[in-house]
């Protein structure tokens, strides 16, 4: 079914043919048929704009036969993509989205109305990243709802699970955490990261569950995460305290994860090159899958399929 509108509350996975896109296609599929809920498969190519297309008539060329072939091309995409999924989960509700634009805007306007976005990485240096633009790193910084960034492994991690990081006791990063833990039956480790410079320098890290001293720190993660682990009761959680910089933690860890969930509150531009972010980071630099979930200083409504 082709739409120009995504479904409330759908699952929405961007794909451009490559293996990249096809392990977030598979994994996209598989979350919305585990949620109940829609999947978008969308597709973007770009198209240059009448300016920038002048030098194709120079050349003989039709802008308006490049136009068909590049529609045809994305309706084949597809058409294929769909029945890659439908196969594999024939009860799933399919929807295809096709536009010649950017794929970063493409995937951006989807934002407002899907649950979630889910694309592929393609694993680019932070050079390449900031001079060429990445559609993950796009996303995981402008999107208004989750993202999550798909990364292929050659093998499963152990012992895997999910890991979600938290640094304000935002509810809507615990949420998503829970909810795909929960669904696909794996643990989860909720981590908090704080700064604690004599023990850095010792080398003590990971913090053990019977070490003293820091109650507090303890209760307050218990206390953020008690609503959820009753709603969630089948997600076995660990509870885990660390020091240190949180970016290194979580790329340190993700080594044996499956997937991190991290927070992301957008910044001016001028401070984002400046004092960076730790999400874009994880995203960049993560062995696992990553999901980013947007914080606002406003509360945002999550949309739902029901």
């Amino acid at each position: 079914m082709s739409t120009e509108h995504v479904p409330v509350g759908s699952i929405v996975v961007g794909i451009d043919g490559s293996a990249p896109s096809e392990a977030a296609l598979d994994w996209a599929a598989s979350e919305a048929a585990l949620s109940r809920r829609p999947l978008v498969i969308a597709h973007a190519a770009p198209f240059p704009a009448a300016s920038g297309s002048a030098w194709l008539g120079t050349m003989g060329i039709d802008p308006a036969l490049v136009h068909e072939q590049l529609r045809a091309e994305s309706r084949a995409l597809l058409d294929t993509a769909t029945e890659r999924v439908t196969a594999a989960h024939p009860d799933l509700v399919v929807h295809a989205s096709m536009r010649l634009a950017d794929p970063r805007q493409a995937l951006l306007d989807h934002t407002a109305e899907a649950h979630l976005i889910v694309v592929g990485s393609r694993g680019l240096g932070p050079m390449r990243s900031f001079l060429l633009g990445s559609v993950s790193l796009a996303l995981s910084k402008h999107s208004s709802c989750p993202v999550v960034v798909v990364r292929q492994r050659e093998e499963a991690p152990a012992p895997g699970g999910v890991l979600v990081a938290l640094e304000k006791g935002d509810a809507g990063v615990l949420e998503l955490a829970f909810e795909v833990a929960d669904a696909r039956s794996l643990p989860l480790t909720v981590l908090h990261c704080f700064w604690d410079v004599v023990k850095v320098s010792q080398g003590a890290v990971d913090v053990p569950d019977d070490e003293p001293g820091v109650e507090t720190e303890r209760q307050l993660l218990a206390a953020a995460v008690a609503p959820l682990r009753e709603k969630y009761p089948n997600v076995p959680v660990h509870l885990q305290l660390t020091r240190g910089f949180v970016d290194a933690r979580l790329i340190t860890a993700s080594a044996t994860a499956d997937l991190i969930v991290v927070g992301h509150q957008a910044k001016p531009f001028l401070d984002e090159v400046i004092y960076g972010s730790v999400a874009p980071v994880i995203v960049e630099h993560a062995a696992c899958s990553v999901a980013v979930v947007p914080q606002f200083d406003g509360t945002r409504t999550d949309v739902t399929a029901h």
